[in-house]
């Protein structure tokens, strides 16, 4: 997963880089709209946080030329106007999202998962990792041509996890998407249902579903351990 920050704030930017590549993303950070604007035409990224004011080009007039490209790379627009109008006016131009600052790093997270997670719902139908396979549509399963037969609830948390591949979900995150409200957090359903997805996957199938000790699960990328 990569990201484009457009911040020119030194501070800020390296905030948001620490905590985009603790949540498992490689970050290409840049300083002024008219740069962003040259990365963001590069393409290859799955989210980018754009900061409104932005030297040379705004971050509003780099989203919408993202748009005017077809470029619908899922935005974050970070700004410390709060007014209604000016939110109107980021989400017009074409963000997903919008974020005043300053804002908590925990936020900022889980709206970056959240627009990405809305992009992939829309979009994605096949995901396909190494020797898995996950079909969206037909809701199907499958290891190296072997079909794997997974209940309702074991196919939700493996969708999620394949979903968001190379991402640290927590415990939080991953019961809100499931269970939804009808969970409780103290239990260990969790941990045994990531155990039945694990056997019945096969310990030595790549990319695997990793635990994040005192966070949560990550679903790792083939590329990440080089197979």
């Amino acid at each position: 997963m990569r990201a484009l920050v457009v911040e020119d704030d030194p501070h800020v930017r390296d905030v948001i880089v620490r905590a985009l590549v603790t949540g498992g993303y490689d970050v290409v950070a840049v300083a002024s709209g008219t740069e962003g604007d040259a990365r963001a035409a590069d393409g290859g990224f799955d989210v980018a946080v754009v900061d409104w004011n932005v030297p040379e080009l705004s971050g509003i007039d780099v989203v919408a030329r993202m748009r005017e490209a077809k470029d619908d790379t899922p935005v974050l627009m970070l700004t410390a106007r709060d007014a209604v109008d000016d939110r109107v006016t980021g989400l017009d131009a074409g963000a997903d999202d919008y974020l005043v600052k300053p804002f908590h790093v925990g936020e900022l997270l889980a709206r970056v998962r959240s627009i990405v997670r809305r992009k992939g719902t829309q979009s994605a139908a096949r995901f396909v990792e190494a020797a898995l396979m996950l079909d969206t549509q037909a809701r199907a399963v499958s290891v190296a041509g072997r079909e794997v037969a997974l209940t309702a609830r074991e196919y939700a948390l493996l969708e999620y996890l394949v979903r968001n591949a190379g991402i640290a979900l927590s415990r939080e995150d991953i019961e809100e998407r499931v269970w939804g409200g009808a969970f409780a957090s103290s239990s260990n359903v969790l941990e045994v249902m990531i155990g039945r997805l694990r056997r019945k996957l096969g310990a030595k199938t790549s990319p695997a579903i990793e635990t994040v000790r005192g966070h949560g699960y990550r679903f790792r990328r083939a590329a990440a351990d080089g197979s």
